[in-house]
């Protein structure tokens, strides 16, 4: 399983993390009380990203972190330097009906999952890398 993640994300993320100058910079399997997670990190000159699925919480997302941020996985890490990618961009107003017609419960493979990754990188890491390092500077 864990294998299988870090493969998906290396073939469905990674291209796009290599356009945006990022290396791959380890790849960490951990326990979640007898639940198998896994992170995947990257890092450019002045920035990271972790790709993670945790089974104990049921998701599979990223975060960017300064440079100096450790290879730590998020839930674990006390320092909250890490933040979701889409943390540092305006949300719009979206009325409460329109987002409960967008929820679904339907389980989805994790390549789909990661496809959704990849999209919201791709759209949210220019406001995400800007406020990484204005939060807390680069390299």
């Amino acid at each position: 399983m864990t294998r299988q993640f870090s493969t998906e994300v290396r073939s469905i993320v990674e291209p796009l993390l290599i356009d945006l100058g990022f290396v791959l910079d380890g790849v960490e399997v951990f326990d979640e009380g007898g639940i198998p997670g896994t992170v995947v990190y990257y890092r450019s000159s002045d920035c990271k990203i972790q790709i993670y699925k945790s089974s104990r919480q049921g998701s599979i997302n990223c975060m960017i972190a300064p440079l100096s941020a450790d290879n730590e996985f998020c839930h674990r890490d006390p320092s909250s330097e890490r933040q979701f990618i889409t943390k540092f961009t305006p949300t719009p107003h979206v009325p409460l009906e329109e987002l409960v017609k967008s929820v679904s419960y339907k389980s989805r493979p994790d390549n789909e999952l990661l496809k959704d990754v990849r999209d919201r990188i791709a759209e949210y890491y220019n406001d995400a890398h800007a406020g990484i390092l204005a939060k807390y500077g680069g390299g």
